[in-house]
């Protein structure tokens, strides 16, 4: 992605986390973020429509780096030479990133764009739950695809709520393992 977008990304990223400390979602209008992170509005309708657009692409920014193809070393974590296809690291790579943006997640778990949220992260993740269970990563056990596909989605919006509802004070790693022990 282009270093300017990632800037207006960040910084708008920034704005929402601050802006929902302070008010709900609902209340939060595009001009309060264009104020809070000092975006133009140009700029701003550049790259989204709506501020709902602005919550989506968190969503997206975390899970498209950690599925692309062209991972490098990074600050908090190193998955650079992980298989793509290792859903261990997968999971733990997505946690790190949910980490790494916690003011913001936070906020948003706590506001009432929660629901926007983890319907966006639902959607991003049960493509990838098909595919655990497609290759045997994970086991089908005895119910319908649809229904074991939506208890592993499930499983692990239930494991970050849990995570953010303690602080985070648990390792990416631990709950990895805690969300594989529930998907046994």
């Amino acid at each position: 992605m282009d270093k300017r977008i990632e800037k207006t990304n960040h910084q708008l990223y920034e704005a929402l986390a601050t802006l929902l400390n302070l008010k709900p979602y609902g209340k939060i209008t595009v001009e309060d973020l264009l104020q809070e992170s000092s975006i133009s509005r140009s700029t701003f309708y550049a790259h989204f429509k709506t501020k709902d657009e602005v919550l989506v692409s968190i969503t997206k920014m975390i899970l498209h780096h950690v599925f692309s193809h062209s991972l490098k070393e990074e600050t908090t974590h190193d998955f650079s030479k992980a298989s793509l296809f290792d859903y261990s690291h997968l999971i733990t790579h997505t946690l790190y990133h949910l980490h790494d943006e916690k003011n913001l997640i936070a906020a948003i778990l706590s506001s009432e764009s929660k629901d926007i949220f983890l319907r966006d992260l639902r959607n991003e993740i049960t493509p990838i739950a098909e595919k655990a269970l497609d290759l045997g990563i994970l086991r089908l056990k005895e119910l319908p695809k649809e229904l074991r596909i939506s208890e592993i989605v499930e499983t692990f919006i239930v494991t970050i709520l849990y995570w953010f509802n303690t602080d985070c004070k648990e390792t990416p790693e631990t709950l990895t393992t805690y969300f594989f022990a529930m998907n046994r």
